[in-house]
């Protein structure tokens, strides 16, 4: 099978697989955009986690630091968990985390310019029942916590707790950090891995369901509760966008992260969120990411009728970005076929469905090994339905273009879609010739009025 292990995507630092991976603790310090994550390992039979954490100017040029966390001789937690980082009225950066045994803990930095060291609170945990995915964060003078919902108790709601002691070590339970939840919230969603953050006018509640992954709210924040009006999904059956992350930088960018849940362990490519006009979340690539394109090829625009497919001339491999611009037309479907295999034996649909108003990425074919077709999130221990596509609702306005942003590297692929929509997916093509892209419409001629590919270099990791 042909490497599949990402070159421009952030992955696993120590080369293993990571179970999870899940991004935590990001914050812009001094400069740096500093990322942790959960990584694993077996001792004596037992499981036992830390974070790794690595750190950028750039967010492409990448330095590995020590470990963010790790647990210790002595200490309550037997392994370091979920969690996140912010500055507190101090100006120190503290992380709230979840101690594996224990419950929600504190950390603070100990003075390091870089952040390679923190001191754990003596009197961790500070929050035990509930404790579970914590969520820090200063409003006004008064510090919040946000403990996730436990995945494995049904019916559990994710709570609030404050603290106003400068020391975090006194925190009082206010109660359920939702005033309601949603009619499209399936009975059975958790909110894990929580974060709140204002964006434009609204507030945002990020956080995924163990069951369907990465998910949001948009809402307000008042009296101690979040009031959410809106429920929007970042992922959907066969998709591999979970454990979102994201921090504030010195721009005022909301920048986002998630496990792209699969083998290698990988993170998405950097995000910018935004608040749009019309009320959706925005979610654009962030724009560091155009230092990393090479070999730029600009085709001529194609008519591509129904029923046909158009092979992009000179336009090969697994380590690209491509722009499109597509006038639908009359076409019920249309889009783009990356690795592509000559005989068409292997390869990924990228579709607009204008009939049934989605976005969907097509993964019968995607490989000949079917033991890699793509399954719907569930606890571990749960059953995994198989799914051919993962699809996302998507609905272009009258006269409007779509403008398609695909990121492909090795074994992920990511799709953006007019500033508004992501779509995440892991691919497994077993084919060493499975490198082409085709252009397809059915149901109608479609025009292709803009096409760019770029090939994309590796992103840097100093291990020193």
């Amino acid at each position: 099978m042909p490497d599949a292990l990402p070159t421009y995507h952030l992955t696993s630092p120590t080369g293993e697989d990571c179970y999870p991976f899940d991004p935590n603790g990001a914050i812009y310090w001094k400069g740096r955009y500093h990322l942790g994550f959960i990584i694993g390992w077996f001792e004596e039979c037992t499981k036992h986690f830390w974070w790794g954490h690595v750190s950028s100017a750039d967010l492409v040029d990448w330095k590995v630091h020590p470990p963010m966390l790790s647990p210790c001789p002595g200490e309550p937690e037997q392994g370091i968990f979920s969690g996140n980082a912010f500055v507190d009225k101090q100006g120190r950066a503290v992380i709230h985390y979840h101690g594996v045994g224990a419950g929600n803990c504190v950390a603070i930095d100990d003075g390091d310019e870089e952040l390679n060291s923190f001191v754990k609170h003596p009197a961790n945990p500070v929050m035990t029942d509930p404790g579970w995915d914590p969520f820090g964060w200063l409003e006004g003078d008064v510090y919040y916590s946000i403990s996730g919902s436990e995945p494995t108790v049904p019916g559990a709601a994710a709570a609030l707790y404050r603290c106003s002691d400068d020391d975090q070590a006194e925190w009082t339970l206010v109660g359920p950090l939702l005033s309601h939840d949603l009619p499209e919230v399936e009975p059975d969603e958790d909110i894990s891995c929580p974060e709140l953050f204002q964006l434009g006018d609204k507030r945002v509640l990020l956080c995924i369901s163990h069951t369907r992954g990465a998910r949001y709210y948009l809402g307000r924040f008042e009296g101690e509760r979040f009031h959410p009006e809106r429920h929007f999904r970042m992922n959907w059956p066969g998709g591999a966008c979970f454990a979102p992350e994201t921090l504030l930088d010195e721009r005022g960018r909301r920048i986002f992260w998630a496990w792209a849940y699969g083998s290698p362990s990988t993170m998405t490519l950097p995000r910018v969120l935004s608040m749009r006009e019309d009320g959706l979340m925005g979610i654009e690539p962030a724009e560091e990411l155009d230092s990393l394109r090479r070999n730029h090829r600009r085709l001529e625009p194609a008519t591509v009728e129904p029923g046909a497919e158009l092979d992009l001339e000179g336009v090969r491999g697994d380590c690209m970005e491509l722009r499109v611009t597509i006038d639908p037309g009359q076409a019920t479907r249309c889009g783009l076929k990356v690795r592509c295999s000559p005989e068409g034996l292997e390869e990924t649909a990228i579709a607009y469905d204008a009939e049934r108003k989605l976005l969907n990425i097509e993964l019968a074919k995607s490989s000949q090994d079917k033991k890699v077709l793509p399954a719907l999130f569930v606890l571990p221990e749960g059953e995994r339905p198989v799914t051919s596509a993962q699809e996302a609702p998507f609905e272009l306005e009258p006269g409007e273009a779509l403008e398609l942003r695909i990121y492909l590297d090795k074994s992920i692929l990511e799709v953006f879609a007019n500033g508004r929509q992501c779509l995440t997916q892991r691919i497994y093509p077993t084919r060493e010739d499975s490198l082409g892209v085709r252009l397809f419409s059915t149901g109608g001629a479609a025009g292709f009025t803009s096409i760019d590919a770029w090939d994309m270099a590796p992103i840097v990791i100093r291990r020193k």
